[in-house]
């Protein structure tokens, strides 16, 4: 489920999503969810913004335009559901059951873009992951900067960089909390990790490296 798989189809998919939403006890996923529930809308918080849920769809608290991507994401998210708690462990995509499937799609449309779009601008990077909510992960070894997103709640990332040196050039590694399944398909958690660049990518757009 990336931007280059066609918008058309995802259009269909988002359209076909909507009947289910209908459909969905959604005061009753917002609160296995953790999540606000009022006004008949359920309130989902993504990376730092408000979105608002509920029969007819997604729609941003603030008004604005909401990418399809991030309209698909919280609708599955809402229709899935899930119950419990993190289990605190990050692990690379690709460990989670059946995540082998998606790992090459993520590692392009996400690491690789990562990499690209922040590679000598690591400060860009450091203010766009504080304007998303990130937190510093703590001590990671060699990388050059490493943060925590709840990128959804009970859904935390954590993403890794190192910036580009004489012998290696910038990598980006995304992680997600063991428990991630629990809460959304793997191809949406996948879908996830896009939502991220983009939101880092306009985050930190016009910022000086």
């Amino acid at each position: 489920m990336f931007e280059t798989d066609g918008p058309d189809n995802y259009e269909k998919v988002y359209d076909g999503l909507l009947p289910r939403l209908a459909a969905r006890n959604l005061a009753e996923a917002a609160g296995d969810l953790g999540l606000t529930w009022g006004q008949g809308a359920v309130h989902a918080p993504c990376l730092g913004k408000d979105y608002l849920v509920d029969g007819r769809g997604v729609r941003s608290a603030d008004g604005a335009q909401v990418p399809l991507t991030h309209r698909i994401v919280l609708a599955h998210y809402l229709l899935h559901g899930g119950r419990g708690i993190n289990a605190d462990r990050f692990i690379p995509y690709r460990e989670l059951p059946g995540g082998a499937d998606f790992a090459r799609s993520l590692e392009q449309a996400v690491e690789a873009r990562l990499a690209r779009s922040f590679g000598g601008r690591l400060d860009a990077l450091q203010k766009a992951a504080r304007a998303l909510g990130g937190r510093p992960a703590g001590d990671m070894g060699s990388a050059d900067g490493a943060w925590v997103f709840e990128a959804l709640p009970k859904i935390p990332m954590m993403l890794t960089f190192y910036e580009a040196d004489d012998e290696f050039p910038a990598e980006a590694r995304t992680f997600y909390d063991l428990t991630a399944p629990n809460f959304l398909d793997l191809e949406c958690l996948a879908a996830l990790g896009l939502i991220l660049v983009m939101e880092l990518e306009a985050a930190g757009a016009g910022q000086a490296g």
